[in-house]
């Protein structure tokens, strides 16, 4: 069993008095981006922090980082932490007076901690779907590498074919979405990501939803952070 002193999870992530941080966390292709574009819709203020976006920006970009980040990726590996964490601290706390969804960060311990002394979690949802449905989402999955929109094939595809729906240009197939570098992240994932979620059940604000699609996983989320912000309100008020 985790010790969640050691991490820095303080009773403060329970009620905050201050800003909302709902972390959504999950293997790849659980959905995360999906949900945490339900929430920004649904509630007022919340901004949404995608961790991979901002990797695969600098990839897009050309930057230093961008470069080195990019061959980790392409394995099925998460950035290492000495690379990335300063650029996800960085952005993160540019956020730090809204309401915010947060997916990819914090993935490890490490980062978890450094998140908890400067932008504390209301609330860690893990997202567990089978992964035949994944396998299955991910073969269909087309992206715009310069906006990072996304689309499936099956419930989001493109309006003409192959191309952005924004900008007409193609589309293409993630780096990362190779069937051996998936196989890869789900096991990353049971090694690392997993221990933060872990982190964040044993302190009393995670929980574990599992379903087969994002309309099924969708309403238990909204309930979850519908009883944050009321317990938020109730602080407040007394």
């Amino acid at each position: 069993r985790l010790q969640v002193e050691e991490y820095g999870i303080s009773e403060r992530s329970k009620i905050s008095k201050m800003m909302q941080r709902v972390l959504l966390t999950g293997a790849v292709g659980c959905g995360k981006g999906t949900i945490a574009k339900k929430v920004v819709e649904h509630f007022d203020g919340f901004a949404y922090f995608c961790a991979g976006d901002v990797i695969r920006q600098h990839i897009s970009n050309g930057s230093e980082f961008g470069k080195r980040a990019s061959s980790f990726l392409k394995a099925g590996e998460h950035v290492p932490e000495n690379l990335v964490n300063e650029v996800l601290l960085t952005e993160v706390q540019r956020l730090r007076d809204t309401h915010l969804v947060l997916d990819g960060f914090p993935r490890t311990l490490a980062q978890l901690t450094a998140v908890e002394s400067t932008v504390p979690v209301s609330l860690c949802v893990e997202l567990d779907v089978p992964r035949k449905v994944i396998e299955e989402r991910l073969s269909k999955r087309l992206v715009h590498v310069a906006s990072g929109r996304t689309y499936n094939l099956d419930y989001n595809p493109p309006r003409v074919p192959g191309k952005d729906d924004v900008t007409g240009e193609p589309l293409e197939r993630r780096v990362d979405d190779t069937d051996e570098a998936i196989r890869r992240r789900m096991e990353v994932y049971k090694k690392t990501e997993s221990k933060v979620a872990a982190a964040y059940r044993d302190a009393g604000v995670g929980l574990t939803i599992k379903g087969d699609s994002s309309d099924k996983i969708w309403p238990v989320v909204r309930a979850q952070i519908e009883a944050v912000l009321e317990q938020r309100r109730t602080a407040k008020s007394g």
